[in-house]
């Protein structure tokens, strides 16, 4: 896999290691290369690149190595020879192993990875770039650690499995009543279950895209973190519960509206990791998956708190051999930590006696604990001391034997000195042979008292290691026998532990039973007390309606016989009514016969009537016709009389005109005042012409007659002023009557031809400026 990004550097992770502290060191050096090489040998077998689930037991040997050197020391610096950015599988893994000794490991592994956050942090952003498969879990994951070691950091009082050492592990009494704490409390409470839902949801999503199988070792590897999560957010949801409870107890509920809603929203993802999580075959065997309510609480009613029921999350040890068993009592005796699948029950659960009994028995349970650590080291020390001594007897050995191989050497140069000799005394065997036999039997005399001393060493060395081996023997045998004797009473033990690990598991699945009892027993006390106390009123409704029916009855009683009175009155008058019921129907007979001969009647006029109606129709059609001739006749008549009128008046103008040509007219005077005044009327008579014909024109019928009589009052006025203007225009050359008089003429003739209102207005107009001009002009004459 290429990745666009640098490993993350080992340097400052070997600078960080340094400040790491060491609180405990094996004194033995063969001891400690032995356990440092077990250690290693676990590390590198649980953080590799196979993609297959890391085995328990190295995690379980990783985790006694946190125990026995009391923090993390020496796991990191084996993770600095592991190369983790190598492989988004190995990164995976190590994660993984990293939250298994934050959780489960000493209490220092915590406090020594807070000051390794910032590499967490660096081996996250190295994984960021990388969108799918193991990357993207990795990168999760890293985030979920960090969120984890800061929350450890503000909050020292929980331990890595997040148990709290408060009484009763009650969440709601460690900071009293101090609400500002609980609600910077809840808020990382809430943001470390959205790391553990946020990698959940991430595993869940690569398994469905890469289509594997929980029951295989590609999807183990995916899935083996689900436990853990399992186990965190049971916990953290009972805790952000109860104190979400505690804070509406001292702060109003809108203040806490976004804390309820983001509890609403972590509720749905919880309850579907739940559902998914327990749809898997592999963890059907391994841990028993916690079942919420359909429904988070309702805070707003305190009821809610004492029906609350916490999730437990129970991991199934029955499937680990004995080695994993003895492996985690010495987890639970050094650490002295109590089982992650502990139960948090209310103060209130715990009345039922058997319980109660079985619970004072707790306390000689960790006494004999106590007493088994004791004895284990004890035991431990002794087993070191006899080490030790071995270790001494085996140094002390090793020294005799250096010297009798010293000894042994000087024995062998001594033969060879003798050998020398005897070559020599072979080499002059012929001179001063007495001298050289002296002086041979002198030095041999001295090579024998030193062989002599050399034997009574060896002699006193052999002794002496008999006597060592002898005591090394017995030194052995006794080590031997306190051995079995240990490893007898460590079965012991370790079988009374396990029948106690037992027993006690017995006692919180029974106190979750008896819990759940007695909450069914408390709702189905409720909804009994709610059912009583509505069957009381309903009794005591029921007697008052019996009460009311008591009174009604004897009122019905006495109604009862004044209407037994009142019936026999109504059959007398019965019998009354029914003859003259008998007189009524003989009479309604009649009547009926009667109405039969009406309706007869009625049909035969209405027969009648319909012939009168259609006579009247057939009238009234006619009325109707003849009166539409009547009124067309009438318009006739009416036009020709307007047109006879109008011609009488033209042709009276035609006769003044013709009276111009009379010679007498010549001859004759006439009054300019008078003419003056015939046309000052003519004018104003125009006008009222004009008027009227404009209202008769608007179908004004009642207007006609004055038109016409107003017309024929024109063509007199206009014949008067023909005549007369003629006779004047023997006087005055400039005045021509005949003209107006044509003019007129034409006016009248419009009028006859129904010309347009255009026309007849224009020369209307027109007529009436020539009146005006000739009264000018006559004006003119008489001044």
């Amino acid at each position: 896999m290429n990745i666009n990004k640098n490993h993350p550097n080992t340097v400052n992770l070997n600078q960080l290691i340094t400040n790491i502290p060491v609180r405990r060191k094996i004194v033995d050096q063969n001891d400690r290369d032995k356990f440092e090489w077990n250690q290693w040998q676990s590390a590198t077998k649980a953080v590799n690149n196979i993609e297959a689930a890391p085995k328990e037991k190295h995690i379980r040997n990783l985790i006694l190595g946190t125990f026995r050197l009391e923090g993390s020391r020496l796991f990191w610096s084996m993770m600095i020879r592991v190369n983790i950015g190598s492989h988004p599988v190995a990164s995976w893994k190590f994660c993984y192993i990293i939250h298994r000794l934050l959780r489960d490991g000493h209490k220092h592994v915590i406090q020594d990875s807070i000051v390794l956050a910032i590499y967490f942090d660096q081996l996250s952003q190295f994984w960021s770039g990388v969108q799918q498969g193991y990357g993207l879990l990795s990168y999760r994951y890293c985030n979920l650690l960090i969120s984890k070691l800061k929350f450890h950091e503000r909050n020292p009082i929980f331990a890595g499995n997040l148990t709290i050492n408060e009484q009763n592990n009650d969440i709601r009494r460690i900071f009293d009543d101090n609400f500002n704490l609980y609600f910077q409390l809840c808020i990382e409470l809430f943001d470390y279950m959205e790391e553990i839902l946020n990698l959940v949801q991430v595993i869940f999503t690569s398994l469905d895209q890469s289509r594997l199988n929980s029951m295989t070792a590609a999807g183990q590897c995916r899935l083996n973190p689900i436990i853990i999560c399992i186990q965190d957010s049971s916990l953290l949801y009972d805790y952000i519960v109860k104190v979400l409870f505690k804070l509406h107890e001292g702060l109003s509920s809108d203040i806490l509206q976004d804390h309820r809603r983001r509890l609403a929203d972590q509720f749905r993802r919880l309850k579907r990791f739940y559902g998914q999580s327990s749809t898997l075959q592999y963890f059907k065997s391994l841990i028993k998956i916690p079942m919420l309510p359909e429904n988070p609480p309702d805070f707003n009613v305190k009821d809610d708190l004492t029906n609350y029921q916490a999730p437990v999350a129970i991991v199934n040890t029955s499937a680990s051999d004995s080695s994993s068993v003895v492996e985690g009592l010495l987890i639970d005796i050094s650490d002295n930590t109590k089982s992650t699948a502990r139960t948090t029950v209310n103060d209130d659960l715990f009345d039922n006696e058997t319980i109660s009994n079985r619970l004072q028995d707790m306390p000689d349970f960790e006494r004999r604990f106590s007493q088994v650590n004791t004895m284990l080291d004890q035991t431990r020390s002794e087993t070191d001391d006899l080490h030790r001594t071995i270790a001494g007897k085996d140094a002390e050995l090793m020294q005799e034997r250096n010297h009798r191989l010293r000894i042994e050497e000087q024995l062998r140069q001594q033969l060879s000195n003798q050998k020398s000799i005897e070559e020599i005394h072979a080499l002059d065997n012929k001179t001063n042979s007495n001298e050289k036999f002296d002086k041979l039997l002198e030095t041999y005399n001295q090579l024998r008292e030193e062989h002599f001393v050399v034997l009574r060493r060896e002699n006193e060395s052999k002794k002496e290691l008999t006597d060592f081996n002898q005591q090394f023997t017995k030194l052995k045998e006794d080590s031997t026998k306190k051995e079995n004797e240990f490893n007898q009473n460590y079965e012991k033990l370790n079988n009374e532990i396990f029948q106690l690990r037992q027993t006690n598991d017995e006692l919180q699945d029974r106190i979750q039973i008896l819990t759940t009892e007695r909450n069914d027993f408390q709702s189905i006390t409720i909804k009994t007390n709610e059912r009583i106390r509505e069957i009381e009123h309903a009794k005591q409704s029921f007697e008052e309606r019996l009460k009311e029916l008591e009174s009604d009855k004897s009122r019905l009683h006495s109604d009862k016989f004044t209407f037994e009175q009142k019936l026999k009155e109504a059959e007398g008058e019965r019998s009354d009514l029914f003859h003259q019921n008998r007189e009524q129907e003989e009479n309604l007979i009649d009547l009926i016969h009667e109405r039969e001969v009406l309706e007869q009647k009625v049909i035969d006029l209405e027969e009648t009537i319909r012939e009168w109606a259609q006579k009247f129709i057939d009238i009234s059609d006619r009325q109707k016709l003849m009166q539409a001739n009547h009124e067309n006749l009438l318009k006739n008549l009416k036009r020709q009389y307007k047109y006879s009128i109008l011609t009488y008046c033209i042709n009276q103008m035609h006769d003044g005109i013709d009276q111009t040509k009379d010679i007498d007219l010549f001859n004759s005077k006439r009054s300019k005042e008078y003419l003056l005044s015939r046309l000052q009327i003519a004018a104003t008579s125009t006008k009222t012409i004009h008027d009227l014909w404009q209202r008769q024109k608007d179908s004004d019928e009642s207007d006609t007659l004055s038109f016409l009589n107003e017309c024929i009052a024109l063509a007199n006025t206009m014949t008067d002023i023909i005549v007369h203007g003629k006779a004047i225009a023997n006087l005055v050359q400039d005045i021509n009557y005949r003209d107006v008089g044509l003019y007129c003429i034409d006016l009248y003739t419009n009028y006859q031809t129904s010309s347009t209102p255009d026309d007849i207005d224009q020369q209307s107009g027109q007529f009436i400026h020539r009146l005006n001009s000739l009264i000018e002009k006559i004006k003119t004459v008489c001044v």
